[in-house]
Protein backbone atom coordinates (compact mmCIF):
# COMPACT_ATOMS: atom_id res chain seq x y z
CA UNK A 1 0.00 0.00 0.00
CA UNK A 2 1.30 3.44 -0.94
CA UNK A 3 0.94 6.03 1.78
CA UNK A 4 -0.63 9.34 0.87
CA UNK A 5 1.72 12.32 0.64
CA UNK A 6 1.50 14.75 3.51
CA UNK A 7 -0.60 17.86 2.84
CA UNK A 8 2.56 19.94 2.94
CA UNK A 9 4.30 17.71 0.40
CA UNK A 10 1.22 17.62 -1.81
CA UNK A 11 1.26 21.41 -2.04
CA UNK A 12 4.90 21.39 -3.08
CA UNK A 13 4.64 18.74 -5.80
CA UNK A 14 3.67 21.49 -8.21
CA UNK A 15 7.18 22.94 -7.89
CA UNK A 16 8.58 19.97 -9.86
CA UNK A 17 9.17 20.55 -13.56
CA UNK A 18 9.40 17.13 -15.25
CA UNK A 19 12.06 16.76 -17.95
CA UNK A 20 12.26 13.50 -19.86
CA UNK A 21 15.46 12.72 -21.76
CA UNK A 22 15.25 10.12 -24.51
CA UNK A 23 18.06 11.43 -26.72
CA UNK A 24 21.40 12.48 -25.25
CA UNK A 25 22.26 14.95 -28.03
CA UNK A 26 23.36 18.21 -26.47
CA UNK A 27 23.03 16.93 -22.89
CA UNK A 28 25.88 18.20 -20.71
CA UNK A 29 27.34 15.13 -19.02
CA UNK A 30 28.98 17.38 -16.43
CA UNK A 31 25.52 18.44 -15.24
CA UNK A 32 23.30 15.40 -15.88
CA UNK A 33 25.40 12.99 -13.87
CA UNK A 34 23.80 9.62 -13.19
CA UNK A 35 24.49 5.96 -13.90
CA UNK A 36 24.36 6.14 -17.69
CA UNK A 37 24.10 2.35 -18.04
CA UNK A 38 20.54 2.48 -16.72
CA UNK A 39 17.38 2.21 -18.79
CA UNK A 40 15.55 4.29 -16.17
CA UNK A 41 17.03 6.95 -13.91
CA UNK A 42 15.56 10.01 -12.23
CA UNK A 43 17.39 13.03 -10.88
CA UNK A 44 15.89 15.71 -8.63
CA UNK A 45 17.74 18.90 -9.47
CA UNK A 46 17.71 22.50 -8.41
CA UNK A 47 17.26 25.19 -11.05
CA UNK A 48 21.01 25.85 -10.93
CA UNK A 49 21.84 22.26 -11.89
CA UNK A 50 22.56 21.05 -8.37
CA UNK A 51 21.68 17.36 -7.98
CA UNK A 52 19.56 16.98 -4.85
CA UNK A 53 18.76 13.26 -5.01
CA UNK A 54 18.97 10.36 -7.45
CA UNK A 55 16.72 7.37 -8.10
CA UNK A 56 16.70 4.21 -10.19
CA UNK A 57 20.01 2.37 -9.80
CA UNK A 58 20.43 -1.37 -10.20
CA UNK A 59 22.40 -4.24 -8.77
CA UNK A 60 22.49 -7.94 -9.69
CA UNK A 61 18.78 -8.31 -8.89
CA UNK A 62 15.98 -7.63 -11.42
CA UNK A 63 15.74 -4.02 -12.66
CA UNK A 64 12.49 -3.38 -10.80
CA UNK A 65 13.97 -4.31 -7.41
CA UNK A 66 14.64 -0.71 -6.36
CA UNK A 67 11.67 0.72 -8.29
CA UNK A 68 8.65 0.78 -5.98
CA UNK A 69 5.84 3.28 -5.57
CA UNK A 70 6.74 3.89 -1.93
CA UNK A 71 10.42 4.55 -2.65
CA UNK A 72 9.50 6.84 -5.57
CA UNK A 73 7.32 8.90 -3.27
CA UNK A 74 10.10 9.12 -0.70
CA UNK A 75 12.50 10.26 -3.43
CA UNK A 76 10.15 13.05 -4.51
CA UNK A 77 9.52 14.23 -0.97
CA UNK A 78 13.24 14.17 -0.17
CA UNK A 79 13.92 16.29 -3.23
CA UNK A 80 11.38 18.85 -2.09
CA UNK A 81 12.80 18.97 1.42
CA UNK A 82 16.33 19.45 0.12
CA UNK A 83 15.14 22.14 -2.28
CA UNK A 84 13.38 24.02 0.49
CA UNK A 85 16.41 23.76 2.75
CA UNK A 86 18.57 25.39 0.10
CA UNK A 87 16.28 28.43 -0.07
CA UNK A 88 17.49 29.70 3.29
CA UNK A 89 20.89 30.71 1.94
CA UNK A 90 23.05 30.51 -1.11
CA UNK A 91 22.16 27.26 -2.90
CA UNK A 92 25.03 24.94 -3.76
CA UNK A 93 26.20 25.36 -7.30
CA UNK A 94 27.05 22.73 -9.87
CA UNK A 95 30.77 22.52 -10.68
CA UNK A 96 31.72 25.00 -13.34
CA UNK A 97 33.14 23.11 -16.30
CA UNK A 98 32.94 23.29 -20.07
CA UNK A 99 29.95 21.43 -21.48
CA UNK A 100 30.71 17.80 -22.28
CA UNK A 101 28.33 16.17 -24.75
CA UNK A 102 28.40 12.71 -26.27
CA UNK A 103 28.48 14.01 -29.83
CA UNK A 104 31.48 16.11 -28.84
CA UNK A 105 33.48 13.00 -27.90
CA UNK A 106 35.53 11.81 -30.93
CA UNK A 107 35.31 8.15 -29.87
CA UNK A 108 31.53 8.27 -30.07
CA UNK A 109 31.54 9.77 -33.55
CA UNK A 110 33.98 7.09 -34.71
CA UNK A 111 32.18 4.18 -33.08
CA UNK A 112 28.45 4.88 -33.48
CA UNK A 113 28.63 7.58 -36.16
CA UNK A 114 26.04 9.64 -34.32
CA UNK A 115 23.25 7.27 -35.30
CA UNK A 116 22.14 6.24 -31.82
CA UNK A 117 22.69 8.60 -28.91
CA UNK A 118 21.31 6.98 -25.79
CA UNK A 119 22.37 7.12 -22.16
CA UNK A 120 24.30 3.86 -22.39
CA UNK A 121 26.41 5.35 -25.20
CA UNK A 122 28.12 7.75 -22.79
CA UNK A 123 30.30 5.46 -20.72
CA UNK A 124 31.87 3.48 -23.61
CA UNK A 125 32.70 6.72 -25.43
CA UNK A 126 34.35 8.19 -22.33
CA UNK A 127 36.24 4.93 -21.71
CA UNK A 128 37.63 4.85 -25.25
CA UNK A 129 38.75 8.47 -24.97
CA UNK A 130 40.48 7.74 -21.66
CA UNK A 131 42.21 4.71 -23.22
CA UNK A 132 43.43 6.89 -26.09
CA UNK A 133 44.84 9.39 -23.60
CA UNK A 134 46.46 6.58 -21.64
CA UNK A 135 44.78 7.46 -18.34
CA UNK A 136 42.17 4.70 -18.18
CA UNK A 137 42.45 2.04 -15.49
CA UNK A 138 40.41 -1.04 -14.66
CA UNK A 139 39.18 0.69 -11.49
CA UNK A 140 37.06 2.92 -13.76
CA UNK A 141 34.81 -0.08 -14.53
CA UNK A 142 33.39 -0.10 -11.02
CA UNK A 143 30.86 2.71 -11.24
CA UNK A 144 27.95 3.20 -8.86
CA UNK A 145 29.02 0.31 -6.62
CA UNK A 146 26.03 -1.51 -5.08
CA UNK A 147 25.60 -1.31 -1.29
CA UNK A 148 26.89 -4.89 -1.06
CA UNK A 149 30.41 -3.66 -1.87
CA UNK A 150 30.62 -2.24 1.67
CA UNK A 151 28.54 -5.06 3.13
CA UNK A 152 24.99 -3.78 3.50
CA UNK A 153 21.59 -4.21 1.93
CA UNK A 154 18.80 -1.64 2.04
CA UNK A 155 15.03 -1.87 2.22
CA UNK A 156 13.28 -1.69 -1.15
CA UNK A 157 10.65 0.81 -0.04
CA UNK A 158 12.48 2.74 2.66
CA UNK A 159 15.88 2.85 1.02
CA UNK A 160 17.71 4.62 3.83
CA UNK A 161 16.99 1.65 6.12
CA UNK A 162 19.72 -0.97 6.53
CA UNK A 163 18.23 -4.48 6.44
CA UNK A 164 21.38 -6.65 6.41
CA UNK A 165 25.04 -6.28 7.33
CA UNK A 166 27.53 -8.86 6.05
CA UNK A 167 29.85 -10.24 8.75
CA UNK A 168 33.42 -9.02 8.42
CA UNK A 169 32.50 -6.32 5.89
CA UNK A 170 33.60 -2.66 6.15
CA UNK A 171 30.07 -1.84 7.36
CA UNK A 172 30.19 -4.52 10.07
CA UNK A 173 33.62 -3.37 11.23
CA UNK A 174 32.26 0.20 11.42
CA UNK A 175 29.50 -1.01 13.74
CA UNK A 176 26.51 -0.84 11.41
CA UNK A 177 23.65 -3.22 12.09
CA UNK A 178 20.23 -4.01 10.68
CA UNK A 179 17.74 -1.31 11.62
CA UNK A 180 20.21 1.56 11.34
CA UNK A 181 19.36 4.38 8.95
CA UNK A 182 21.63 6.24 6.56
CA UNK A 183 21.21 9.85 7.64
CA UNK A 184 22.02 11.77 4.44
CA UNK A 185 20.68 9.47 1.73
CA UNK A 186 17.07 9.19 0.60
CA UNK A 187 17.53 6.37 -1.89
CA UNK A 188 19.83 3.46 -2.64
CA UNK A 189 20.91 5.45 -5.69
CA UNK A 190 22.00 8.35 -3.48
CA UNK A 191 24.19 5.94 -1.53
CA UNK A 192 25.62 4.36 -4.70
CA UNK A 193 26.42 7.81 -6.10
CA UNK A 194 28.28 8.65 -2.88
CA UNK A 195 30.24 5.40 -3.12
CA UNK A 196 30.95 6.20 -6.78
CA UNK A 197 32.68 9.41 -5.76
CA UNK A 198 35.07 7.71 -3.32
CA UNK A 199 38.56 6.59 -4.25
CA UNK A 200 39.10 2.97 -5.28
CA UNK A 201 42.50 3.12 -3.60
CA UNK A 202 40.90 2.86 -0.17
CA UNK A 203 40.43 5.30 2.69
CA UNK A 204 38.64 5.90 5.95
CA UNK A 205 35.32 7.58 5.19
CA UNK A 206 32.91 9.07 7.76
CA UNK A 207 29.30 7.96 7.40
CA UNK A 208 26.45 9.53 9.34
CA UNK A 209 23.82 7.09 10.56
CA UNK A 210 20.84 7.04 12.90
CA UNK A 211 21.30 3.90 15.02
CA UNK A 212 18.35 1.52 15.33
CA UNK A 213 15.96 2.64 18.06
CA UNK A 214 17.60 6.03 18.48
CA UNK A 215 16.61 9.53 17.36
CA UNK A 216 19.99 11.24 17.11
CA UNK A 217 22.54 10.59 14.42
CA UNK A 218 26.21 9.81 14.89
CA UNK A 219 29.22 9.26 12.67
CA UNK A 220 30.86 5.91 12.04
CA UNK A 221 33.96 5.29 9.99
CA UNK A 222 34.03 3.01 6.97
CA UNK A 223 37.51 1.66 6.47
CA UNK A 224 37.70 0.80 2.78
CA UNK A 225 40.66 -1.31 1.60
CA UNK A 226 42.42 -0.78 -1.71
CA UNK A 227 40.34 -2.26 -4.53
CA UNK A 228 37.12 -2.20 -2.50
CA UNK A 229 35.08 -0.88 -5.44
CA UNK A 230 35.53 -3.97 -7.57
CA UNK A 231 32.45 -6.17 -7.80
CA UNK A 232 31.96 -9.51 -9.48
CA UNK A 233 30.71 -10.51 -12.91
CA UNK A 234 27.27 -11.27 -11.47
CA UNK A 235 26.86 -7.64 -10.35
CA UNK A 236 28.44 -6.31 -13.56
CA UNK A 237 26.38 -8.50 -15.92
CA UNK A 238 23.40 -6.18 -16.38
CA UNK A 239 25.51 -3.26 -17.60
CA UNK A 240 25.32 -2.67 -21.39
CA UNK A 241 28.76 -1.02 -21.23
CA UNK A 242 30.22 -4.55 -20.88
CA UNK A 243 29.74 -5.15 -24.60
CA UNK A 244 32.57 -2.78 -25.51
CA UNK A 245 35.12 -4.58 -23.33
CA UNK A 246 37.56 -7.21 -24.52
CA UNK A 247 38.42 -9.98 -24.81
CA UNK A 248 35.02 -11.32 -25.84
CA UNK A 249 33.88 -14.90 -26.53
CA UNK A 250 32.68 -13.91 -30.00
CA UNK A 251 29.49 -15.98 -29.83
CA UNK A 252 26.28 -16.29 -27.85
CA UNK A 253 22.68 -17.41 -27.91
CA UNK A 254 19.53 -18.05 -25.86
CA UNK A 255 19.68 -19.82 -22.52
CA UNK A 256 17.81 -23.14 -22.50
CA UNK A 257 14.74 -23.48 -20.29
CA UNK A 258 13.93 -26.45 -18.04
CA UNK A 259 12.05 -28.51 -20.70
CA UNK A 260 14.88 -28.05 -23.20
CA UNK A 261 17.44 -29.04 -20.58
CA UNK A 262 15.45 -32.14 -19.66
CA UNK A 263 15.17 -33.13 -23.32
CA UNK A 264 18.96 -33.06 -23.55
CA UNK A 265 19.37 -35.06 -20.35
CA UNK A 266 20.67 -32.10 -18.34
CA UNK A 267 19.61 -31.08 -14.84
CA UNK A 268 16.87 -28.46 -14.74
CA UNK A 269 19.13 -26.15 -12.71
CA UNK A 270 22.04 -26.42 -15.16
CA UNK A 271 23.22 -23.45 -17.21
CA UNK A 272 23.32 -24.03 -20.95
CA UNK A 273 22.78 -21.97 -24.07
CA UNK A 274 22.51 -22.77 -27.76
CA UNK A 275 24.86 -20.87 -30.04
CA UNK A 276 22.87 -18.94 -32.62
CA UNK A 277 25.41 -16.33 -33.66
CA UNK A 278 29.14 -15.86 -34.10
CA UNK A 279 30.49 -12.33 -34.43
CA UNK A 280 32.39 -12.71 -37.69
CA UNK A 281 31.80 -9.17 -38.92
CA UNK A 282 32.55 -5.62 -37.80
CA UNK A 283 35.26 -4.32 -35.49
CA UNK A 284 35.04 -7.33 -33.13
CA UNK A 285 35.11 -10.03 -35.79
CA UNK A 286 38.45 -11.40 -34.57
CA UNK A 287 36.72 -12.93 -31.55
CA UNK A 288 34.03 -14.69 -33.57
CA UNK A 289 36.48 -15.87 -36.18
CA UNK A 290 38.72 -17.31 -33.47
CA UNK A 291 35.73 -19.15 -31.98
CA UNK A 292 34.75 -20.50 -35.41
CA UNK A 293 38.31 -21.64 -36.06
CA UNK A 294 38.28 -23.46 -32.72
CA UNK A 295 35.16 -25.37 -33.74
CA UNK A 296 32.26 -23.36 -32.30
CA UNK A 297 29.21 -23.74 -34.53
CA UNK A 298 25.57 -22.60 -34.65
CA UNK A 299 23.37 -25.04 -32.75
CA UNK A 300 26.15 -26.08 -30.36
CA UNK A 301 25.16 -26.39 -26.68
CA UNK A 302 27.57 -24.53 -24.38
CA UNK A 303 27.57 -25.23 -20.64
CA UNK A 304 30.25 -22.66 -19.78
CA UNK A 305 33.92 -23.45 -19.38
CA UNK A 306 35.92 -26.20 -17.75
CA UNK A 307 36.50 -24.00 -14.69
CA UNK A 308 33.11 -22.30 -14.44
CA UNK A 309 29.62 -23.54 -15.26
CA UNK A 310 27.44 -21.87 -12.60
CA UNK A 311 26.39 -18.90 -14.72
CA UNK A 312 23.04 -17.28 -14.01
CA UNK A 313 22.38 -15.83 -17.48
CA UNK A 314 23.97 -15.25 -20.85
CA UNK A 315 24.82 -11.73 -19.68
CA UNK A 316 26.64 -13.25 -16.70
CA UNK A 317 28.62 -15.47 -19.08
CA UNK A 318 29.63 -12.49 -21.23
CA UNK A 319 30.51 -10.30 -18.24
CA UNK A 320 32.61 -13.05 -16.65
CA UNK A 321 34.50 -13.62 -19.90
CA UNK A 322 35.34 -9.93 -20.27
CA UNK A 323 36.39 -9.52 -16.64
CA UNK A 324 38.17 -12.82 -15.95
CA UNK A 325 39.57 -14.26 -19.17
CA UNK A 326 43.14 -13.14 -19.82
CA UNK A 327 44.22 -12.15 -23.34
CA UNK A 328 46.65 -14.70 -24.71
CA UNK A 329 45.23 -17.53 -22.60
CA UNK A 330 43.32 -20.60 -23.75
CA UNK A 331 39.78 -21.33 -22.56
CA UNK A 332 38.37 -24.84 -22.56
CA UNK A 333 34.70 -24.51 -23.48
CA UNK A 334 32.36 -27.08 -21.93
CA UNK A 335 30.15 -28.49 -24.71
CA UNK A 336 27.21 -30.91 -24.45
CA UNK A 337 27.24 -33.17 -27.48
CA UNK A 338 25.29 -36.40 -28.00
CA UNK A 339 24.59 -36.65 -24.29
CA UNK A 340 28.22 -36.28 -23.24
CA UNK A 341 30.40 -33.50 -21.89
CA UNK A 342 33.24 -32.56 -24.23
CA UNK A 343 35.65 -29.64 -24.40
CA UNK A 344 36.86 -27.28 -27.11
CA UNK A 345 40.14 -25.38 -26.76
CA UNK A 346 39.62 -21.73 -27.68
CA UNK A 347 42.78 -19.58 -27.87
CA UNK A 348 42.09 -16.02 -26.74
CA UNK A 349 43.85 -13.36 -28.75
CA UNK A 350 45.27 -10.05 -27.55
CA UNK A 351 43.03 -7.02 -27.01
Amino acid sequence: MVRRPSPEAAKLYASYVPVRITDMRGVDLNVWTFDWDLTFAAVAMGADGTVLHRYGSRDARPPEHWLTAASWQQFLEAGLRSHRAARGGDPPRAPEAPALTIEGIPAFAERDRGECIHCHSARPALRIEAQKRGDWSRDMLWVYPPPSTVGIDLDRNNQALVTEVAPGSPAAKAGLRAGDRLANFATATDFMAWLDGLSAEGAKEPLEIVPAGEAKSRNVELELPAGWKAYGAKEFAWRPSKWGLSPAPGFGGPVLDAPALAKLGLSEDAFAFEVDYLVTWGENQRWGKAAAAAGVRDGMIVLGTEEKRDFLSIDHFHAWWRLQVEPGSTVRLAIWKHGELTFIRLPVGKR
